[in-house]
């Protein structure tokens, strides 16, 4: 039989409490930098504060469910494609500001295309280009945003 504290945290019921507990952490520590305030005369801080408790008390209950009544174990291989779209999300943050949107966006969709098996090089960039465009078209001319396209040197 294997370790039911083990089973607990690799059941989906463990992932999604790990998940939460994971961004509660993120929560708080933004929260960090607000001010709460009172009940009557709410900072910008206290909304957020609530939400990462919220995060910790339901993050509490799927651990509890998944220690009570443990459920099959997610594998490595059935939880790679949502690393890869969480990396994905990471990368174009890290991105964005350094070389810009292209880069960034196009980042992004290979990455995230990888997490589906399968792809080719072509596809994924037609699958790049096409996207990029829709970006520009919709963002840049459509709705007339900002879109630092390039890297600050090269602008």
């Amino acid at each position: 039989m294997q370790n039911r504290p083990l089973a607990a945290l690799t059941s989906k019921s463990g992932l999604g409490a790990l998940f939460l507990f994971a961004c509660a952490a993120v929560t708080y520590l933004e929260v960090a930098k607000l001010h709460l305030g009172t009940p009557s005369a709410m900072g910008p801080g206290y909304f957020p504060a609530i939400l990462g408790g919220f995060f910790i008390v339901f993050g509490l209950i799927l651990l509890v469910e998944g220690w009570r009544k443990p459920q099959e174990r997610v594998e490595v291989g059935q939880i790679a494609p949502v690393l890869y779209l969480l990396g994905a999300i990471v990368l174009f943050g890290l991105l964005y500001p350094i070389a810009g949107g292209v880069v960034a966006i196009a980042v992004l969709i290979v990455v995230a295309a990888i997490a589906e098996p399968g792809r080719t090089w072509r596809e994924l960039a037609a699958l790049t280009g096409v996207v990029l465009v829709a970006v520009w078209v919709v963002f840049v001319i459509a709705l007339d945003l900002q879109l630092d396209a390039l890297p600050r040197w090269l602008r």
